[in-house]
């Protein structure tokens, strides 16, 4: 599966950091980015599934903008 940009620019940059900072504790650096990874191929399966949804009925739209009233 082709990266995001989202996961293009969290892999980049910790790539970059490893390569021109070898010394440093990556660890956390490391998490941040795997993370930022996981949480766009998580978008983009829900991105999927939307696409792959039916139309929403009218009374189906008005009971959301209901819920999003209430919140």
């Amino acid at each position: 599966m082709p990266l995001n940009p989202e996961a293009r620019r969290a892999r980049a940059r910790l790539a970059a950091h490893r390569r021109y900072r070898p010394g440093d504790d990556l660890d956390e650096l490391t998490e941040q980015c795997l993370l930022e990874i996981r949480r766009s191929h998580i978008d983009d399966g829900i991105d999927d599934l939307v696409a792959l949804a039916p139309d929403m009925t009218p009374e189906q739209i008005s009971r959301l903008h209901r819920l999003a009233d209430s919140a």
